[in-house]
């Protein structure tokens, strides 16, 4: 029976305990799980944890294991060549490779951004690239469903910014085969997350001094981890160890900073915090793209590349879709599409205002004599009908109006 002892936070549904779990009371042992229990929800890991167990054995045959340990285990190829049933292990295979599929091509249709940008030729054959790479590796595809099962929102976090990365490196003309590297990179970026338990990783706040220093060395696990498989890829290894350093040295895992970081981690970093920022979490809605820009912007310089935000800031514009936007005729409206010549006249969601009714829960603009009527909008191409609506005059925040920006998006 092979062993493992491990740290009490990784341990993780799916895992059998190899040993009876105690807890002392009174000079007693008290039992709470017994040998061969397959831990199957995350009460049984909190009601260890709260009796004072910092580590237990696991039974790796009996249940799955730790993270780095799926490269020790028999490849999907072996087990295939084992079977009598070959049909059986095919269609468990392909049952895989349809999950991260779908699940990939559901965010990207999800997220306005992403779908915008993947309906641009190169960046599609880009990513079906990718794809095919995770396809080929059943370790790095079992590596990436288990980063969606930990976590959902890390899962598409990594795929929304892995589009708007090989977009932005396609058009500062970088070879083709350099962004697919450089786009598995960033897709593969967090798997060294799944090296935690998942309660760790969902909690919005709250984390002990010590488990953020652990969480910090998730891009050194997922190296060691790509190593370990056989690839070793000098682009894709730097993107992936390099993503968190800062330009003032202040990041993590080594603390390197300016010209030790690569330019194209430089760019990764810059895409990772924008999109992390106006992402809506569990716990908070999504910070508007124009605030976020505007404080990338102040921390050019210290956190940040300055050439690489220059960059990323002219790609991205001021005004990205999802913006919510007051317009020089005094409507309010959202951003749906830029307008490369015109900038301040892009494609946008017009919404109805109407005069103020003091009759239930209304949604309130800054001009106190108006409200928005949400249900009542029109999309408008502001570079052909300037002379009604105007441009865009300033930014909105989307959450002092009470939209949810993407809900709109999606009808488009």
């Amino acid at each position: 029976m092979p062993i493992k002892k491990i740290d009490i936070r990784k341990l993780q549904v799916g895992m059998s305990l190899a040993r009876p779990a105690f807890r002392k009371q009174g000079g007693k042992r008290l039992l709470l799980l017994p040998a061969d229990t397959l831990i199957s929800n995350e009460l049984q890991i909190r009601r260890l944890i709260d009796a004072g167990i910092t580590s237990v054995e696991i039974d790796t045959e009996k249940g799955s294991d730790t993270f780095l340990s799926i490269i020790h285990q028999k490849k999907w190829d072996d087990l295939i060549q084992e079977k009598k049933d070959r049909k059986t292990m095919d269609m468990l295979l392909s049952r895989h490779i349809n999950t991260f599929v779908s699940s990939l091509t559901n965010t990207i249709l999800k997220t306005h951004m992403s779908r915008i940008r993947i309906n641009e030729g190169p960046v599609a054959s880009i990513i079906k690239d990718i794809i095919i790479f995770v396809e080929s590796n059943i370790d790095i595809l079992m590596s990436t469903i288990r980063l969606k099962s930990i976590n959902e929102y890390t899962f598409r976090h990594s795929i929304n910014t892995t589009v708007l990365c090989i977009s932005i490196a396609h058009s500062m003309g970088f070879k083709y085969s350099d962004i697919v590297r450089f786009g598995t990179g960033t897709l593969l970026a967090d798997i060294g997350m799944t090296s935690y338990p998942s309660r760790m990783i969902k909690r919005p706040s709250g984390l002990s001094k010590k488990e953020i220093d652990e969480i910090k060395k998730h891009p050194i696990f997922a190296i060691e981890f790509l190593e370990q498989i056989g690839i070793k890829d000098p682009l894709i290894e730097t993107v992936i160890l390099q993503h968190h350093e800062r330009y003032d040295g202040s990041g993590y895992p080594i603390g390197i900073g300016q010209d030790e970081i690569h330019p194209i981690s430089k760019l990764f970093s810059v895409v990772d915090v924008y999109v992390a920022m106006t992402s809506p979490r569990p716990h908070r809605a999504g910070i508007p793209p124009h605030m976020v820009l505007r404080e990338i912007h102040n921390l050019s310089g210290t956190l940040f590349d300055p050439k690489m935000k220059d960059i990323f800031i002219k790609y991205i514009g001021v005004f990205p879709p999802g913006n919510m936007v007051e317009l020089t005729g005094g409507q309010v409206a959202l951003v749906v599409n830029q307008n490369k010549t015109e900038p301040l006249k892009p494609l946008v969601i017009v919404f109805q205002k109407r005069r103020k009714i003091n009759r239930g829960k209304i949604t309130r603009f800054d001009d106190d004599e108006f409200i928005i009527s949400r249900g009542s909008w029109e999309l408008v191409d502001l570079a052909k009908s300037s002379d009604t609506y105007g441009q865009i005059k300033c930014g909105l925040d989307h959450r002092k109006l009470h939209i949810n920006p993407n809900t709109y998006l999606l009808q488009v």
